[in-house]
């Protein structure tokens, strides 16, 4: 049996299609792959110069740093920071005659020599200046507290009722 040279052509060409067609069904999940490298390959392109730039900045941030080290609130390392700040707010709360109904403690987190402990209050209730006066006094004390989220809500005319976060901001002693 003789194969022409047309026959001899169409079975390169269909050699060819099913090739390529391999070839894209194998490499696509490469493409892919390659795409993501490189998504990821720029993604870390500019978290380097986000340091790099942070790292040039450092003069400036120690020295604000020092600025405030001696505002920060410095604990020896065994204490309790949760029952203190708990504490702590609630008797603020209180001698304004805002109720802390119910509140919890977040885990300490540590920034390098500063930590922060977050408080939760799920629920409180008091006119809108005792709320002003409390968030007034949180600001106006030596220890670093900053509410992060606050929402109040009417529960009658003259009663407010709501939830905030209070991160309170230390540092421990190095002994």
């Amino acid at each position: 049996m003789k194969v022409s040279t047309r026959e001899l052509y169409l079975g390169l060409m269909t050699v060819t299609v099913v090739l390529i067609g391999f070839t894209v069904v194998l490499g696509r999940s490469k493409l892919d792959e390659l795409k993501d490298l490189q998504r990821k390959q720029s993604e870390y392109r500019e978290s380097i110069e986000r340091n790099k730039k942070l790292l040039s900045q450092k003069e400036k941030w120690t020295k604000k740093m020092e600025k405030y080290k001696g505002m920060m609130l410095t604990v020896p390392k065994d204490k309790q920071m949760n029952v203190f700040v708990s504490e702590k707010v609630e008797k603020l709360a209180s001698s304004r005659g805002l109720k802390i109904l119910k509140h919890e403690m977040g885990k300490e987190r540590r920034e390098g020599i500063v930590y922060e402990l977050p408080l939760e209050c799920r629920d409180w209730e008091g006119t809108t200046d005792a709320l002003v006066h409390f968030l007034f006094d949180l600001q106006d004390k030596g220890v670093m507290l900053d509410i992060r989220y606050l929402r109040v809500k009417p529960k009658s005319k003259t009663i407010r009722k709501g939830r905030f976060s209070l991160y309170c901001a230390y540092m421990r002693d190095s002994s």
